[in-house]
């Protein structure tokens, strides 16, 4: 009797060691990042029963407002979760950032670097001797990284300010925001129409091309990217054909070797193309998705953005570079251009407010369909190993349909059908749908947080800085009846100009040795920056008597650490409905010091960083009543007890 229980309680021990030592090899996180879920919103759904799911993580384990980077834009705010970091040592500052030594702004958050070698020239053709190089901005080492240096896997789903993708050795990733379309862009869309009355070429966003139906077929061009072996660097093109039924019904569309039929109302799936570069030699292979708007009276046909095809990347945009692929032939092609809902379009007016909500829905559902092959396979990996998703579409609508929900927004329809009043409040129900998906699929250990980067505010009225700064005597204009003509800092005096803005929420002073055309001298950098910070904190709309500039920040007291001198000498953070105006965030001076949002971009965030808050939410209780997107990162090494590099500023919100 006595040796049966030793032998027992032997058996016992070691079942129970086993079992310790497969739990604490087996520690698994899940992060889902929804972009710009609001705290105020969520907390009026929850009250009203809309997103049970959340209301579940908030009972569980907590739910508080999170706070954001400053400014709150999406580039800065991303870095700083990913880096736990502030802007002065991640380096991002805005969405844009300027080039001093040629007064340029460009995309901050990645730049393509050109080779040192020119070409060799054959007639009209030239052979690189090198590739332009894409270099990531963002400073500092991520969160992942330190993950794979201590045995943890992770797998990093579009996460935002991550392109190209940093490398690690265990670790998977596909970038998100900063992934430009096949022609190098943002995302460029095309529009095809033979409408007499349209307005054709360029807009913000897109193209519109005139074609002309002969017996009701079209010939024309879908256009790719610029051919660098040719000396005139040419756009690429492939032919495009639409043949519409005799009875208007339908309309077959032919691209390249690939062909679908689309009914007015329908969108396409994926078709693959291919840019030739170099006959038989070099094409660049992407992908579009056709929308058929209408075939009478006249053709509208719309095409997406070509987006880099992951099934065959022209450019690297996962790592390792085969994650793309593999992740494209279990789950299906997917949008991988860094935003894929297309606002652009829906500002342009090729798109109605209801055919925008329709593409995001495709978006959406590419997102389920990925988020359920994720799950899977997480579930199937041993050892340790986070995952992190990213759902861009909060973000998305809440930028285009807040009008709908705010009714002193100047573009507030209050007869708009019921799918645009109710589309921010329904994106929300889908993606708490998407968190119940993620709950029911949880493995026993495994923890959920559901974090964003920034909250949002209604947009209503734009501010033009740079006219603030003109009126104010700080900033000069070359010839002040040219205004409307200038942008991107062309129309500025800078042997007269002391301080001028450009960006969405930079103000810099013009400081000699600094700037290209600086006049200001560097010992009194600092003094007239405070001095335009207290008179923009006096700002008052004479309209409606609300502060214009809530949070005006000279860089010292907003940042610390190796890239400081990098950073804008004001962070100007606008009060709540306020938003640098869509002008002088190109660096113009329109007349006027404000003016109302007359687009359909109607809800933002670039505002005062106190008044759009993320939310961050988690199934394991958290020890803190207070947090900072910098927490994040420590929160996530804490949880797998990796010792915090020194770098990280934050701290783990599991522990008080």
């Amino acid at each position: 009797m006595h040796r049966r229980l030793v032998v027992t309680t032997v058996v016992t021990f070691l079942l129970l060691t086993f079992s310790w030592v497969a739990q604490a090899a087996d520690r698994k996180l899940i992060v889902l990042g929804i972009d710009g879920m609001d705290p105020q919103l969520l907390s009026g759904y929850m009250e009203e029963g809309l997103t049970p799911n959340l209301q579940r993580l908030a009972e569980q384990g907590g739910f508080m407002p999170l706070a954001t980077s400053v400014p709150p834009q999406s580039p800065v705010a991303w870095s700083s979760f990913i880096t736990g970091t502030n802007p002065g040592s991640h380096g991002l500052f805005d969405f844009l950032a300027l080039d001093r030594a040629t007064m340029t702004p460009y995309l901050s958050s990645s730049r393509t670097v050109a080779p040192d070698w020119q070409p060799i020239r054959i007639g009209s053709w030239q052979l690189p001797l090198g590739s332009a190089e894409t270099v990531l901005m963002r400073k500092g080492t991520s969160f992942w990284e330190t993950l794979d240096a201590n045995g943890v896997a992770a797998t990093m789903f579009r996460v935002p300010a991550n392109y190209p993708p940093v490398a690690t050795a265990t670790g998977r990733s596909i970038s998100g925001m900063g992934t430009p379309d096949i022609r190098g862009s943002s995302g460029t869309f095309s529009y095809y129409s033979d409408d007499p009355d349209i307005d054709y070429g360029e807009v913000s966003g897109g193209v519109i091309t005139p074609v002309r139906a002969r017996r009701g077929h079209v010939k024309t061009v879908l256009e790719g990217p610029v051919n660098a072996l040719r000396t005139d660097l040419r756009a690429t093109t492939v032919p495009l054909s639409v043949r519409i039924a005799p009875d208007q019904h339908s309309a077959s569309i032919e691209l390249g070797k690939q062909q679908t039929t689309l009914k007015p109302g329908e969108w396409s799936n994926w078709l693959e193309v291919e840019f030739e570069l170099l006959p038989w030699v070099a094409t660049v292979p992407g992908m579009v998705r056709f929308y058929l708007q209408a075939t009478e009276p006249y053709l509208r046909l719309y095409a997406s953005p070509v987006n880099i095809d992951p099934r065959q990347p022209a450019v690297q945009i996962s790592s390792p570079g085969e994650y793309a692929h593999e992740l494209a032939e279990l789950a299906g092609p997917f949008y991988t251009q860094e935003m894929p809902e297309d606002t652009k379009a829906l500002m342009a007016h090729i798109l109605t407010p209801e055919e925008f909500i329709t593409q995001s829905d495709l978006v959406l559902d590419e997102r389920r369909r990925l988020l359920g092959y994720e799950l899977d396979r997480f579930n199937e990996q041993q050892g340790d190993a986070l995952l992190f998703f990213y759902v861009s579409s909060v973000d998305q609508r809440s930028h285009m349909l807040t009008r709908q929900a705010d009714a002193s927004h100047p573009l507030h329809d209050i007869t708009a059908p019921r799918g645009q009043q109710r589309a921010v409040r329904q994106i929300y129900i889908e993606v708490d749908a998407m968190v119940g998906t993620v709950l029911a699929n949880l493995e026993p250990g495994t923890e959920l947080i559901v974090m964003s980067d920034h909250g949002f505010a209604p947009f209503r009225r734009q501010v033009n800085l740079n006219t603030w700064l003109e009126q104010n005597g700080y900033l000069k204009l070359k010839n002040p009846a040219q205004r409307d003509d200038y942008e991107w800092l062309e129309g500025i005096d800078f042997a007269k100009t002391r301080a001028f803005a450009v960006g969405l929420n930079s103000l810099y002073i013009n400081v000699r040795g600094r700037e290209r055309d600086g006049i200001v001298e560097p010992a009194d950098r600092a003094a007239l920056a405070a001095e335009i910070r207290d008179k923009l904190a006096a700002w008052v709309d004479e309209d409606s008597g609300a502060a214009v500039v809530t949070q005006p920040l000279l860089r010292e007291d907003a940042y610390s650490g190796a890239f400081l001198e990098d950073a804008p000498d004001i962070i100007v953070g606008f009060g709540r409905g306020y938003r640098m105006s869509w002008a002088a965030a190109a660096g113009g001076t329109p007349e006027g010091l404000l003016e109302d949002n007359d687009r359909e971009w109607s809800g933002d965030h670039c505002m005062d960083a106190r008044v759009v808050p993320g939310v961050i939410l988690s199934t394991r209780p958290m020890a803190v009543t207070t947090a900072d997107l910098r927490d994040l990162s420590a929160s996530i090494l804490d949880y797998f007890t990796i010792e915090q590099p020194p770098a990280i500023e934050g701290r783990s919100v599991f522990r008080q």
